[in-house]
């Protein structure tokens, strides 16, 4: 719960609750009450096409993915991969409460705090302040959509590469290089040849 407070009260409409120790206990104490915490031993679908996303989700440990189908050949793309202190989320499915187009999916060994859209729509009424939370959340959604269309399209492939591991250290663990190939827009024989070409530089 520590690591998604400090997340919460780094995001600036909550600053001025912040100089209020007592409101700030009370929206200490609400959390503790309102999020839900679970532990994944094994892959699981948190949310499928078609669904409404009711849920976002922050990742205090482990990886969770979102996916879609390619419309001609039906493989997984994955579109997000979502590691430690972040929020993960089906964003328009969530904000707009209609059937998403993502899949989202939890891997082994994460560790998930979640909070529904229905909280976090009566945390302004209960608390003066938080009332930019949603559009600070989807701020930070759009910053990370925009950075991942920005490198797919400026960055080289072994670029990205580097970029995912610096991001997600342990991903070749996680994830099948399949998923790692399609994060990163290649196909998995491109990913290997990649892989063999710069262990021999």
């Amino acid at each position: 719960m520590d690591r998604l407070c400090q997340f919460l009260f780094s995001l600036q409409p909550l600053a001025a609750l912040l100089q209020d120790p007592r409101r700030l206990r009370e929206l200490q104490a609400y959390a503790e009450e309102a999020v839900g915490d679970s532990i994944y031993t094994r892959k699981q679908l948190l949310l499928s096409a078609g669904q409404v996303a009711s849920h976002l989700y922050f990742v205090e440990e482990g990886l969770l993915r979102g996916y879609g189908h390619h419309p001609d050949t039906g493989r997984e793309v994955t579109l997000f991969l979502w590691g430690q202190e972040a929020v993960a989320l089906a964003a328009e499915s969530f904000f707009l409460q209609q059937p998403s187009d993502l899949f989202l999916e939890v891997l082994p060994g994460t560790r998930l705090r979640t909070l529904s859209y229905w909280q976090l729509q009566e945390l302004p009424g209960r608390f003066p302040g938080t009332g930019e939370l949603l559009r600070r959340i989807l701020l930070d959604h759009q910053a990370r959509c925009q950075g991942r269309v920005r490198g797919l399209l400026t960055r080289r492939a072994w670029e990205r590469y580097q970029d995912l591991l610096a991001t997600h250290p342990r991903i070749r663990q996680q994830v099948p290089q399949e998923v790692i190939a399609s994060y990163l827009g290649i196909t998995p024989q491109s990913l290997s040849r990649l892989l063999r070409e710069n262990r021999a530089s």
